[in-house]
């Protein structure tokens, strides 16, 4: 009889407890914060990656329609020419793939490229915090060869409108090399 009454008793702690530390998933912080990247994989630095490895991105929310345009993975630097790939969501938009159409070259360093402008679902611009967190460097102008975009194009092939924050960075980036 005693052990049931704490089961009792610690129930309604423990379920206060549980909700007090709601998490980014949590409905009500989903409602009103800002997404963030919530993994990458290969992560920031990853040496001896696999040619053929997906890169795959985890939000803490579901993203807007048509936000794979925003993340790019180059060769060398956020320059070097864009890695083909096939990006699919899962079907809770939370985990963006991008499956190399080829496989990427060896021994060579891969920059994954993260617009500023992706948006969840509601429209809310991502928070770039976590990403830094995470070993990502924020991307300024000086890095893509100049220090602004001229009739919304850095040069061939490069981003244009949706890759430059208020702020004038470019986005965030993350590197690895493959074997």
């Amino acid at each position: 009889m005693h052990t049931s009454r704490r089961t009792l008793v610690l129930f309604p702690v423990v379920a206060l407890l549980l909700s007090a530390c709601g998490g980014a998933d949590d409905p009500v912080d989903a409602a009103t914060s800002a997404p963030s990247l919530a993994s990458l994989q290969p992560a920031n630095a990853a040496i001896g990656v696999d040619p053929g490895t997906p890169v795959v991105l985890r939000f803490n929310h579901a993203m807007m329609t048509g936000m794979e345009m925003l993340v790019v993975v180059h060769e060398g630097s956020v320059t070097g020419a864009v890695v083909a790939a096939t990006a699919t969501w899962s079907a809770d938009r939370t985990v963006l793939t991008l499956n190399p159409q080829v496989p990427m070259k060896r021994s060579t360093t891969h920059v994954v490229h993260l617009s500023p402008s992706l948006q969840d679902t509601a429209g809310r611009m991502i928070d770039m915090s976590s990403a830094t967190m995470m070993g990502g460097q924020t991307v300024s102008g000086s890095m893509m060869g100049g220090g602004s975009m001229m009739n919304g194009q850095w040069g061939p092939g490069m981003m244009g409108a949706g890759w430059q924050a208020p702020n004038g960075t470019l986005g965030m980036i993350f590197t690895f090399t493959t074997s």
